[in-house]
């Protein structure tokens, strides 16, 4: 028996790591004495185009089934979900989400396809709610004129674009001010040139 491990997280952000997902994963293989192949994917579940989804889904013909730790680490679309299923399905293989109990095989289960459905759906609607957490964030943010984004290269060295006019202003040159400074010429430019100040 050997089987997929399917793990994924939305970016590669260090609090975002799938080896958590990966060791409950090979823990119940070697429980099981199963061998196992992994696959891994850094992008959001609504993405149909990961390349750890489609390396599994290609690997199909060399496993017996595909595990993952919870359902929406498979995918957040619940068509993209069923899509995966009718494959996996079609191919005579299993599926099963260790977390949730949850299985398909060959054969339908109608209550198991029932919990699948519910729980895709479910997956699918908290992957809306985020977004528009996010969004409605962002609306605020910009209302009280807060920074969005990650902070620019000025904010983590602590320099104003004031000083670098008046470094400017007092004849420094552009390569002058980026040494002195620490940030690229190209920068350097930009700002003096939104200044509105002639670059001499």
């Amino acid at each position: 028996m050997i089987v997929g491990l399917y793990a994924r997280v939305s970016t590669k952000d260090k609090e975002q790591n799938p080896e958590n997902q990966l060791i409950r994963l090979r823990e119940y293989c070697n429980a099981r004495k199963w061998n196992y192949k992994e696959y891994i994917d850094f992008a959001s579940g609504s993405k149909k185009d990961r390349p750890g989804l489609k390396q599994i889904l290609d690997d199909l013909d060399k496993l017996d089934g595909i595990l993952v730790l919870r359902l929406d680490r498979f995918g957040r679309s619940l068509q993209n979900l069923l899509e995966c299923f009718n494959i996996i399905r079609s191919q005579g293989k299993f599926f099963e989400a260790i977390d949730q109990g949850l299985k398909i095989s060959e054969k339908k289960d109608p209550m198991n396809d029932f919990m699948l459905a519910i729980l895709g759906a479910a997956a699918e609607f908290e992957r809306e709610l985020i977004s528009e957490r996010v969004k409605d964030g962002m609306a605020r943010a910009m209302k009280e004129n807060k920074k969005i984004g990650r902070p620019r290269i000025l904010d983590k060295k602590n320099i104003s674009a004031s000083n670098i006019i008046k470094l400017r202003e007092s004849g420094k040159s552009i390569r002058e001010i980026s040494q002195i400074v620490g940030i690229k010429r190209s920068t350097v430019y930009d700002i003096i040139k939104s200044s509105e100040k002639p670059i001499r």
